[in-house]
């Protein structure tokens, strides 16, 4: 386990430690967590890398830890025994309240752990996800791991937002075996007003991954009483005009188990209430 000391030096000269590719420096994100044996996060057995940092503010982010691309510390109260000398440290806290996220992880080192579950991988069809967070907001430093897990014979997936500049799709269209895009709502003023962003570059981009026949699997998250109703009927229009089968859209249902991270993290509690009936009407 890491010590606190240990995380803020070396999360901290990691963050400024750039990586280079074609003579330039290039965002690194710090990462958040590995999941080993992954079966919902593509196809087959994988490994899915998650990094820290995303440029989406939506309401009901189920990972708030991952928004920051900052190191951050957690403590969980309802764990917490208030000890009269807390270290501050992971590594001894007794009842496992204090977590730390964001460490370092280098591209060698991620292409390193992915191989230890090759033969899961060839024998399921699975590979590595890249997970956030959002990926494409480091989309250098992810073209360039893509590349080196390609190297490697290992297949890849790329969960993301979809929004980032068209140079990020760019780069990774052809390193991307699958994309898993989030859609998370159709009306752009709603969009804005739950993620904090415009939906205009994410449909350019979902349109030009289609354009080229990759395979894409697009997510739906349904929040009620917010992208339900008449806003997930419009999804559904859209997506089925690009020629996506059903098969190819998965509708999330939504959960606000999340909610003790906020309060570990000193963070406004925005998610909202989860109700009966998914498919309800919307109100804004």
């Amino acid at each position: 386990m890491t010590t606190r000391k240990e995380f803020i030096t070396v999360s901290a000269a990691f963050a400024v430690a750039p990586l280079f590719a074609g003579g330039r420096a290039v965002k690194t994100p710090l990462m958040l967590d590995t999941k080993r044996m992954a079966i919902y996060d593509g196809p087959g057995i994988r490994t899915t890398f998650f990094v820290k940092g995303c440029p989406l503010r939506c309401i009901w982010c189920h990972n708030p830890e991952s928004i920051s691309a900052k190191p951050q510390t957690a403590r969980f109260r309802h764990l917490c025994r208030r000890c009269a000398k807390c270290t501050m440290d992971e590594a001894t806290c007794p009842t496992k309240a204090l977590k730390f996220y964001g460490k370092p992880m280098s591209i060698d080192a991620i292409v390193a752990k992915a191989m230890e579950d090759k033969a899961f991988y060839d024998e399921s069809g699975g590979g590595v996800t890249l997970s956030g967070g959002e990926p494409l907001f480091f989309w250098e430093w992810a073209a360039e791991l893509f590349k080196a897990l390609k190297a490697k014979g290992l297949h890849t997936c790329l969960d993301t937002s979809l929004y980032a500049p068209p140079a990020a799709i760019e780069a990774l269209l052809p390193l991307t075996d699958m994309w898993l895009a989030d859609y998370k709502a159709e009306d752009d003023a709603l969009h804005q007003k739950y993620t904090g962003v415009s939906n205009r570059v994410i449909k350019k981009n979902l349109e030009r991954i289609l354009a080229t026949g990759a395979k894409t699997e697009v997510r739906c998250l349904v929040v009620p009483g917010c992208t339900d109703g008449d806003d997930l009927e419009a999804r559904r229009r859209y997506l089925s005009s690009l020629g996506i089968a059903k098969t190819g859209i998965v509708e999330l249902e939504y959960n606000d188990y999340a909610r003790s991270k906020y309060l570990a993290l000193g963070l406004k509690d925005t998610m909202p209430p989860k109700v009966a009936g998914n498919h309800g009407s919307m109100s804004n």
